[in-house]
């Protein structure tokens, strides 16, 4: 488990996130919550994919004796009793049977219940259950957190707001347009009273103007306008043109600027937005020509997805990012898709590496059966694991093996079950010096000295340094 500043807060409060990847029941949470993401909307229908659904729902809304208010869950994901989340699951999976899962629906419950329950996490050493909520971090999460809200929704708080309230919800977040005589103080206090551990706080439009996801919704003349927002702690430190990221990374991130200025802004704001992103970009070294060219590509990608709905899925090449790279990509432009993994990221470089445990790097011994000679080994995997290398290279009479060369020289079968380890936790540097201090000391049929060569002088003064454990 790791916290993630909450910079635009105050106090910056930390986000605990406890990542599921590598974890026993991440990739089978991956493939149950697909299907489950075909459930979200359909219970209350105030679902929200992104901004841009948001802006399609609301731009036409009349707002004569109108104002705009949000809500927000606090700590949504792990105040999401687990119980309540696999009701509100098996609830919506009996409301639409029309949904195709991968194993019969009772089984697809138990799978989702195994992987929500799972809660296993580790913070400074110790290892601890998460025993009530869901796991940031986990692919489970946001979708069982949204269809749990639905239900609340449909039970309770839309009842709560009244018809004539438009309530729109992304995950935590929630856009209410609500009549001006409306007392959303009271409002406040009854959301709250409905679940205890679901609270709200709530937001009003200020100066005719509230922020909602990455939008600046405006409040005039009884219509609405949109805008680009950002928050207060917005450094506008985005990738410098001359920082070691591909060409593609970089026109991505401006293109992407764009993009949203189009999708988001109303003409009022749109020149404010685009001359934004010049100026923005320009100090980080970006040439002025490109910046224009990549706004071009920006309305044409736009008239483009304006005049189709079908989205085909494209198919990538990972590529190690290198001069190499960049060159094959200008000559298979349109071709082929191909893309470079990601550095390390900052968080990558601060956060605490977990130690890997040792147990497994062993100086290890299998005595023969017959005479009085070993064979010396080590190995990072564990002994186990090399024992049943050297059976199987046995049974494939593998020559280069020792134990096979000894096997036919003389006649001689290895002692499997008496295999020792001789020490144990060390790392690869010492572990092979140990290995080779070993074989110089102990009658062995290895028939080399291991990775280095050591005098029996030398080999002794290491073994007294006490590696057996």
């Amino acid at each position: 488990m790791y916290g993630l500043p909450k910079t635009h807060k105050s106090g910056n409060p930390m986000r605990p996130i406890t990542s599921g990847v590598g974890s026993a029941p991440h990739q089978l949470a991956k493939k149950l919550a697909k299907p489950l993401s075909d459930l979200l909307g359909k219970t209350s229908g105030t679902h929200l994919r992104n901004s841009g659904d948001l802006l399609n729902r609301i731009k036409d809304e009349r707002m004569n004796d109108k104002k705009l208010a949000s809500f927000d869950v606090k700590s949504l994901f792990t105040n999401v009793p687990l119980q309540d989340a696999m009701e509100a699951v098996r609830r919506a999976l009996d409301d639409n049977q029309d949904i195709a899962l991968p194993v019969p629906k009772a089984d697809f419950i138990r799978l989702v219940r195994l992987c929500v329950e799972f809660g296993a996490l580790e913070f400074e050493g110790n290892e601890y259950k998460q025993i009530d909520g869901l796991a940031m971090g986990s692919p489970l999460s946001p979708v069982l957190a949204c269809i749990f809200m639905e239900t609340l929704e449909t039970d309770h708080f839309l009842n709560i707001v009244g018809q004539s309230t438009t309530w729109l919800r992304y995950v935590d977040d929630i856009l209410v347009i609500v009549n001006k005589q409306q007392d959303l103080d009271s409002v406040l206090r009854k959301l709250n009273d409905v679940h205890p551990k679901i609270q709200f706080t709530c937001e009003q439009e200020q100066d005719g103007k509230l922020p909602f996801l990455d939008t600046l919704i405006w409040n005039r003349e009884s219509r609405l306008m949109f805008s680009v927002y950002r928050k207060p702690t917005n450094k506008n430190d985005f990738i410098h043109f001359y920082s070691s990221h591909s060409q593609r990374t970089k026109t991505g991130v401006v293109l992407g600027f764009y993009l949203r200025a189009f999708r988001i802004c109303s003409k009022e704001y749109l020149q404010n937005e685009l001359e934004y992103i010049r100026t923005t970009f320009t100090k980080l070294s970006y040439p002025l020509g490109l910046l224009l060219q990549l706004e071009k590509k920006a309305i044409k990608i736009r008239s483009r997805s304006s005049n189709s709905n079908a989205t085909k899925r494209k198919e990538y090449i990972s590529v190690p990012l290198s001069e190499q790279s960049e060159v094959i990509t200008s000559f298979t432009r349109g071709a082929l898709n191909i893309t470079s993994p990601s550095g390390s990221t900052i968080k990558d470089i601060l956060r605490r590496k977990k130690k890997a445990s040792n147990q497994n790097s062993v100086v290890y011994k299998i005595p023969c059966g017959v005479c009085e000679k070993s064979y010396i080994g080590e190995t990072y995997r564990g002994a186990a694991k090399r024992v049943e290398e050297h059976k199987r290279d046995l049974r494939n009479h593998q020559e280069s093996n020792a134990i096979v060369q000894h096997v036919d020289d003389a006649g001689h079968l290895p002692n499997w079950s008496a295999m020792s380890n001789l020490c144990v936790g060390l790392n690869k540097r010492n572990r092979q010096a140990v290995e080779a201090a070993f074989i110089s000391t102990i009658s062995n049929f290895n028939g080399n000295s291991g990775k280095v060569k050591l005098s029996k002088h030398t080999a002794q003064l290491i073994l007294k340094n006490d590696f057996r454990k």
